[in-house]
Formats: C-alpha cells, sequence, structure tokens
C-alpha cells in the first residue's frame, strides 16, 4: 500500500479504491453496467435483485444507476479477490467482474424473498441431487434432468400443451400454494408423480425429464409468490458447490452461433441503436442525436422491438433462457453480439 501525508497524519491508499474513482475505473463499471442493464432486459436476470417486481422500462436511465451503485457495492465489499483482477494493466478485467456480479446477481435473486422461481429452481435441483430415489445430471441443450431409473433416456422438452395435460396433484401436497410445494417432501412427491406421467406417455420408457419443465408445470397451477406465514417456512438450502454457475459446461460455437443468428434478426437500424444503447451505454438523447432523429421516441421505438425479439429469442435456450442461466456463456453472447453489432454500427 502507498502512504500519503495529509495534514500531518500518515494515511493509507487503497489503490482499488483509486482506480474504481480514476477514468479507467469508471469506464469498466459503466461498460459492465450496461450489459447487466441488457440482460436484465432480456429476461435472463431478475429484476428482484433491485428490489423491483418488474422491470421499470419508462426509466432506464435511473435502473442504470441503480446497477452502478450495486456493482460499485460489489466491488467494494470484495476488495480482497477483486484488487489484483481490476487494475489499469488488466485489459480484460471488465469480463472477469461482468462474471463474478452475473453469478452474485443470481445467488441473491435465487432467495424466496426476491425472486420466488429462480429460488424453487434451485431448491428443486438441490433437493433432487441428494435424494437417492432419484438419478441427475446435467445435460448439453437442457440444463439439469431427472430420472428415477439409473439408464435413461432423452426426450424432448414438453410443449406448453403437454405440460398443461398433466393434471395436478393437490393432494400430494396439500394445496396451490408456494409454501406448500416448496417443502423437500412435495417436491419429491411432485418429481416422481411429473417423472411417472411423462414415462406413461412415452410408452413407460425410463425418461429424462429436464428440471425447467417440472417448474414449468408447478407454476402454471401454483402462483410462485410468497405468501408464507413466518421464518420457520423457509427452508434450508443444501449448498452444492460443484454446481455453481462457473462449473458446468457449454457449448462456446454454439454460443457464437446463437449471437449472431440474433443478430441476423435485427434490421440495421435496430442494430445501431441497440448497440448504442447496451454496447457503448449511451442514453436515448444521445443515441437520437447520433441516428439524426428529431427525439428520443424514434431510438426508443426500435430499442423496445429489438429487446423483446431477444427476449423471445432467449427463452429457451440453454446456458442463456430465464432459469437456466450460465454466466461466462452470457457473458461470451454479449460480447459475440456486440462485436457483430458494432461493425454494422460503424458501417452506417
Amino acid at each position: 500500500m502507498k502512504k500519503n501525508v495529509f495534514k500531518g497524519k500518515n494515511i493509507r491508499i487503497d489503490p482499488l479504491s483509486e482506480w474504481l474513482r480514476g477514468a479507467e475505473g469508471q469506464a469498466v463499471v459503466s461498460r459492465v453496467a450496461c450489459s447487466m442493464l441488457w440482460m436484465l432486459g432480456s429476461g435472463s436476470l431478475s429484476p428482484g435483485f433491485l428490489w423491483h417486481v418488474a422491470i421499470p422500462r419508462d426509466a432506464p436511465d435511473e435502473l442504470l444507476k441503480e446497477i452502478r451503485s450495486e456493482l460499485v457495492l460489489f466491488i467494494l465489499e470484495n476488495k480482497a479477490r477483486l484488487r489484483i483482477i481490476l487494475s489499469a494493466e488488466n485489459q480484460n478485467c471488465h469480463h472477469y467482474l461482468r462474471r463474478a456480479f452475473v453469478n452474485h446477481w443470481i445467488e441473491k435473486t435465487r432467495h424466496p424473498l426476491r425472486d420466488p422461481r429462480r429460488y424453487l429452481y434451485k431448491r428443486a435441483a438441490d433437493v433432487l441431487r441428494a435424494s437417492e430415489q432419484f438419478y441427475t445430471l446435467t445435460e448439453k441443450h437442457r440444463g439439469l434432468a431427472f430420472s428415477m431409473t439409473p439408464n435413461s433416456i432423452a426426450i424432448p422438452s414438453l410443449t406448453s400443451e403437454d405440460v398443461r395435460e398433466i393434471a395436478f396433484p393437490v393432494r400430494i401436497v396439500g394445496g396451490l400454494d408456494y409454501a406448500f410445494v416448496n417443502k423437500k417432501k412435495a417436491i419429491l412427491d411432485l418429481a416422481a408423480y411429473l417423472w411417472n406421467q411423462i414415462s406413461q406417455m412415452w410408452q413407460d420408457k425410463p425418461v429424462r425429464v429436464a428440471l425447467r419443465d417440472l417448474i414449468h408445470w408447478i407454476s402454471l397451477h401454483v402462483p410462485i409468490s410468497l405468501r408464507l406465514s413466518g421464518k420457520n417456512d423457509l427452508p434450508d438450502i443444501l449448498a452444492d458447490e460443484r454446481f455453481t454457475a462457473d462449473k458446468i459446461f457449454f457449448d462456446p460455437g454454439l454460443v457464437r452461433t446463437w449471437a449472431q443468428k440474433f443478430a441476423n434478426r435485427l434490421s440495421d437500424k435496430e442494430k445501431k441503436v441497440f448497440y448504442l444503447r447496451h454496447g457503448l451505454g449511451l442514453s436515448l438523447k444521445e443515441i437520437a442525436r447520433k441516428t439524426g432523429c428529431k427525439g428520443s421516441s424514434g431510438p426508443k421505438y426500435l430499442l423496445s422491438k429489438a429487446e423483446a425479439e431477444l427476449r423471445f429469442f432467449l427463452s429457451d435456450l440453454p446456458w442463456l433462457s430465464p432459469g437456466d442461466i450460465h454466466a461466462e456463456a452470457f457473458a461470451l453472447f454479449y460480447d459475440t453480439l456486440h462485436s457483430v453489432l458494432g461493425k454494422v454500427a460503424e458501417a452506417c
């Protein structure tokens, strides 16, 4: 640590705090915050992290300020492990910071008081992995899947029509309430019931069922919101460090292909506006000025269209969809997409 003398006293200066206050640090924070805003708009991150029920789309600049504030707080609270990575000498430090912050965001929003649906997904994953009744594995294109036999076969993800046809056994859980289905016994019973029903649909074959199909099925019948009577209703988390976001594999080539495919869905105007907003973090007024629009309404409309298209595109992709987010995969998707869009923006 360097020392500075001020009014006769030795003051220890933290290099990370200095970097954070400087132009380089502020640029990195802005870049990461913009990418988080983009991921939030895509539906891949929960607004519950910021204590929002839904994304306030009418004030994106205010939302960006909230994200920046949370990001700076995250950096300051994790100085010990970040000070070596975050420095002017590390040209790619924004990649590491974004991945670390995404993991932090996901873990925080999987708490029941912030995002009940994501919490239920993680809760069910932990319960099924710990159970001797089930066999679990991470599939390349569907995330976590489970079966009740060791030698199971993969099947396509269920369609919405298939899921709706499977009646919900209220008697198993005791009621159509989040507090009931979130209990360990209820999760195991519901998983077994759904597995048997799907197995029958496949002529009693030993199938593997995607965990996301279980959560989708439950959410069709049970309001995924909290109506807990007290702290004792909160189930214990079964920690399993083997399955943290950074340790589950993904296919980089496939992720890059998806980024290119999404870019191809956008018009040139949408590509430019999307890049200026989420790649460079410009305000709608600045984007309007750069694109020759008279006001903010023009780029705002194009941006809304592109973001809606993105949410639809990512809705059921492995590693990128809500409930199945993989931090490193999403970072790669983000960087690839903005590299493509940036070339288009420069050419316009």
